[in-house]
């Protein structure tokens, strides 16, 4: 029988077997994968694994169109399933988990087609019966995505994985804990998402990505006004870099903390920094730490007065760009000194008609129910007084346009 029959035949249980979301017809395609003389070239990309076949990245392509072929000729009607389901059908989902199989000093790097096995050995077929080890928590030197990886060294420290990245005026080393440290935060944060697809679910991704970040963060001098943690400001050698929205923490070339000042990453620095701030920083302000969004309220002669955690960290944004020197920070500042700032702030501010600030309000696009304002700071305050959003009449962001006023 040759190896196109013999696929027929044990493909001709492959739709009914689908249909039942059985994989137990695989097993008629991994046979014919050893009787198929046209795949001899491709053998070495592939291992039959006791979860089933594992399959090189390289080889993917090939595997799932040979699978289609084999699917194709052993349905009695001819069907001809599209190579996105076969591939969606094969590994169980659009992003399936990508694994590594190591052997000895070499590393493959693929996906899993699950399939029910009870002897691996069986097929004739490349083998392995070491357990595969997944990208989402673990990181290997020898990873293909990370060969010739511009401008950074992967090297094993006595804590585990250190990263050197190369950069203007010298280098800088990366842990393996802020490397994952790093990981944490990209899985909530919605820009690196974008800018780098499966960031949250591979380290290699998230290595990339840090590395280019590592490579373009500029120096920002203590003069100029950023926020950054408390204990932070007060070292005397800790230096500070941005790249973009991210601050990157070093002290004698090694960076030890990353941070997103921007969306939710900004957020939760800033409940961070003021859950243990001195008392006096707050006043009258007392926080809801375990509260998601409120970060805290006022309660005045028994009366309360919420504030959102966007709007406080709106304001941290906004406050670096000022540029009138009674509101400008000084240096870098603390989210402890940034609330003094708000607070004082959003207490002197009395109430304004929507119509005498609408072309403002248009311009960065707020709705609201109540506002205040003083100087340049506008509040904007739900139907049931919580301070929801900030914004500054008098800085103009990237991207807005003016509008017109009669």
């Amino acid at each position: 029988m040759n190896s196109t029959e013999e696929g027929a035949k044990s493909g001709g249980q492959a739709p009914a077997a689908e249909q039942g979301g059985e994989r137990a017809a695989l097993l008629g395609f991994l046979e014919h994968l050893r009787g198929n003389k046209g795949f001899e070239g491709e053998r070495n990309l592939i291992r039959v694994v006791p979860r089933g076949l594992f399959v090189d990245e390289r080889g993917v392509a090939s595997v799932v169109e040979r699978y289609q072929a084999w699917f194709h000729a052993g349905s009695r009607e001819g069907v001809q399933k599209p190579i996105e389901k076969c591939h969606l059908w094969l590994f169980e989902g659009h992003e399936p988990e990508r694994l590594y199989l190591v052997e000895g000093k070499s590393v493959l790097a693929g996906f899993l087609i699950p399939i029910p096995l009870k002897n691996p050995q069986q097929f004739g077929l490349p083998y392995y019966l070491g357990s595969l080890l997944s990208t989402a928590d673990y990181i290997h030197p020898a990873d293909p995505q990370l060969q010739g990886l511009r401008g950074a060294e992967l090297r094993r420290g006595a804590k585990g994985l250190e990263i050197v990245v190369s950069r203007r005026g010298g280098t800088v080393t990366i842990s393996e804990q802020v490397l994952r440290s790093f990981f944490q935060l990209a899985s909530e944060s919605g820009f690196l998402k974008r800018r780098y697809p499966g960031i949250e679910r591979s380290l290699p991704v998230c290595l990339k990505a840090l590395v280019a970040m590592a490579r373009r963060a500029r120096e920002i001098p203590r003069s100029y006004p950023l926020l950054v943690p408390f204990q932070t400001k007060a070292s005397k050698s800790a230096t500070a870099r941005m790249a973009g929205k991210f601050l990157f923490i070093e002290d004698r070339g090694n960076a030890f903390r990353i941070l997103e000042l921007h969306g939710r990453g900004l957020s939760t620095l800033l409940r961070h920094e003021l859950a243990s701030a001195p008392r006096e920083k707050l006043g009258s302000f007392r926080l809801t730490p375990k509260h998601r969004d409120l970060m805290g309220y006022y309660d005045v002669r028994g009366r309360r007065s919420s504030v959102h955690s966007r709007a406080f960290s709106e304001f941290c944004e906004l406050i670096r760009l000022a540029r009138e020197p009674r509101e400008k920070m000084s240096g870098w500042f603390s989210a402890a000194d940034c609330f003094e700032r708000f607070s004082s702030t959003y207490q002197l501010a009395q109430p304004i008609e929507r119509h005498k600030i609408s072309s403002v309000l248009a311009r960065f696009g707020v709705n609201g129910e109540q506002f205040r304002i003083h100087g340049g700071w506008i509040f904007v305050l739900s139907k049931e007084g919580t301070v929801m959003r900030t914004i500054a009449k008098h800085i103009r962001l990237a991207g807005h346009r003016r509008v017109a006023t009669r």
